[in-house]
């Protein structure tokens, strides 16, 4: 795990001399490395290429084989091929071994090696072979081709733009604030934020700093500067495993193997116990594999309602490991503030969640950490599986209906004018929508036809026919939440801790068992998660499971009252905004929607917020 960056010219910008301290471009990248050095806090090194067309910046976090030998950027042994490489390749043992057949030598232990000889046999067929999180950047120097590529789910970001006839990219989008680029806010980001929650792939802040879409890679030819991004892999749904049997017994094979990939490190590692299903199934199964005593994390807090420590203690008092717990205060969050605001790279009205988790992980001197994230999207944990029924009935509606949400007093009815929107996207914000759409407008003072207008341009997919209601929900929870909120998250705030979050129910093999299992076998019966309790039933408790599922979220509706932030937008010219601030402050309204309109009126273009 680790932070990335570069750039690649054109002949006509190249500086000559690739050894010379005063070659902007490589000062230029050095610069962006160290904006990111609190997710590579162990090494640095940068690479720049003879002609110093290609020039490579990388902050290393140490996991695998610890040693110099591990330093980045890497080149194989016959110096053809370089990498940048973040993130880790889970079935690398395997894949080194059968390059060792092939006759290929290894100089070091690291996956990073494994890489670059897979893609010296196999070329871009080596992108389908890997098993895990990744974003790289490849330097091919016979064939004078880079390579930008982006793991299966989009687990690790890779940020680009291609302005001033160089391709640019950064793990960060604050990098590209050390760039001299003519960097542009995105005229439409607070629409999509307010709407939405957070930014969607593949928009940013900036105008024209993009994502690289997950299972993609750029291939920018060095002589001519010309580039094409192109799709390797694309997750299928098939519905072919009919055997209930067959399906648990397969679930409980691919997680188990999972976690086993999951474990390998040279590093410390430990897991996050929430008390919920998934990170308790985890540690269980994590427990059984471990070398030394496993190490777990749990939050709790002075707030009854939000602490889960009895449903902890359950699954501690199972295993043999070192547990601490960490008790987060109202105090410890005003004291955080600053810091929280600091570390995202991108606005989210979450992931402060994930700040303190990683934050202890830390303290604990811990590098990697195993999360539950994926399994509720994969096998139906959230209550958006039993809503997507409503579309079966909706699509039907005459469309002017749509607008008449705007007269309900029902927080869910005031969503319906997003069903206007065509395909995916008006689904998905009718079901998880943060704001809706005349409030929204209300807030940046356009008209609400504008913020559908934008929010239209999103996303015109319609897949709901195509895969029914369970496996529908899964695809926009998976492709939209989880891509664009908690991975996102995930990644920024532990790597501001210099920490790894590693999440064993998105291995590629899981994730394309899961899709192949019918959704009447996935979502037929009440129980969320039906398939992976009963997959584990022998080794989870029942008080674990037979519950109401309780998110990992802390009290910030009691938190962020009286905050100074908070208090600021009484003071905004909007009259809307100070409607709302009044509401949140008489309990009339969530935190998360008065946190998002903070956010969007005062975060500036240098990743900060003003306080």
């Amino acid at each position: 795990m680790c932070r990335v960056a570069g750039t690649i010219l054109s002949k006509r910008l190249s500086f000559q001399d690739s050894l010379s301290i005063d070659n902007p471009f490589k000062n230029t990248v050095y610069r962006m490395i160290s904006s990111m050095a609190h997710g590579g806090p162990d090494d640095e090194g940068l690479y720049v290429s003879s002609e110093s067309t290609v020039i490579f910046g990388h902050r290393r976090l140490s996991l695998l084989d610890l040693s110099p030998a591990g330093h980045q950027p890497m080149s194989t042994a016959d110096a053809t091929v370089v990498i940048s490489f973040n993130g880790e390749i889970y079935n690398y043992q395997q894949l080194r071994s059968e390059l060792i057949e092939k006759g290929y030598t290894f100089k070091n232990n690291t996956d990073t090696e494994v890489i670059l000889n897979a893609y010296k046999e196999w070329g871009e067929g080596a992108f389908l072979r890997f098993n895990g999180m990744f974003a790289f950047a490849l330097h091919d120097i016979q064939t004078k081709q880079v390579y930008l590529v982006r793991d299966h789910s989009g687990i690790k970001p890779l940020y680009y733009t291609t302005q001033g006839e160089r391709l640019t990219f950064a793990s960060e989008v604050r990098a590209f604030a050390q760039t001299d680029l003519v960097i542009e806010e995105q005229p439409e980001w607070k629409i999509y934020f307010l709407s939405l929650g957070f930014i969607p792939e593949p928009y940013t802040t900036y105008k024209n700093v993009f994502m690289l879409p997950k299972g993609h890679f750029l291939k920018w030819d060095v002589d001519s500067g010309e580039y094409k991004v192109k799709q390797y892999f694309r997750y299928t749904f098939s519905s072919t495993i009919l055997s209930e049997k067959e399906a648990t017994q397969l679930i409980r094979e691919k997680l188990e193997a999972s976690v086993r990939r999951h474990l390998i490190s040279d590093a410390p590692i430990g897991l996050f116990l929430s008390g919920g299903i998934d990170s308790s199934l985890l540690t269980l199964l994590a427990n059984k594999d471990i070398k030394d005593k496993l190490h777990t994390l749990s939050i709790v807090f002075d707030e009854e309602r939000y602490t889960e420590k009895k449903y902890q203690q359950l699954i501690i008092d199972k295993i043999k490991g070192n547990h601490s717990f960490y008790r987060i205060t109202k105090e410890d969050f005003e004291r955080s503030l600053v810091d929280i605001l600091q570390a995202m790279d991108q606005p989210s009205m979450d992931g402060i969640n994930t700040y303190f988790i990683s934050r202890c992980a830390k303290e604990e001197g811990l590098k990697a950490v195993l999360s539950g994230l994926g399994a509720d999207e994969l096998l139906g944990g959230y209550p958006s599986f039993k809503r997507a029924h409503t579309f079966t009935y909706t699509q039907y509606l005459p469309s002017f209906s749509y607008r008449l949400g705007n007269f309900f007093i029902n927080d869910k009815l005031k969503k319906t004018p997003f069903l206007s929107l065509e395909g995916d996207m008006g689904k998905y914000l009718f079901l998880r929508g943060l704001i809706n759409p005349d409030t929204v407008a209300d807030i940046l003072e356009i008209t609400e036809r504008e913020v559908l207008w934008s929010l239209q341009k999103l996303n015109t997919t319609n897949r709901f026919n195509e895969l029914g209601p369970g496996n529908f929900a899964s695809w926009i929870e998976t492709n939209f939440y989880m891509q664009n909120q908690l991975l996102k998250d995930s990644d920024v705030m532990s790597m501001w801790h210099g920490v790894e979050i590693r999440v064993p129910f998105l291995d590629k093999e899981l994730i394309e068992l899961a899709f192949q299992i019918h959704p009447k076998i996935k979502f037929g019966k009440p129980q969320a998660k039906w398939l992976l309790i009963s997959a584990f039933k022998d080794i989870l408790p029942e008080p674990i499971w037979n519950r109401p599922k309780q998110g990992f979220e802390l009290p910030f509706n009691k938190w962020m009252k009286k905050n100074e932030l908070m208090l600021q937008m009484l003071h905004s010219p909007n009259k809307t905004v100070r409607k709302l601030t009044i509401d949140f402050e008489q309990e009339r309204l969530q935190w998360s929607r008065l946190w998002a309109m903070v956010l969007s009126e005062k975060w500036h273009h240098q990743s900060a917020v003003s306080v």
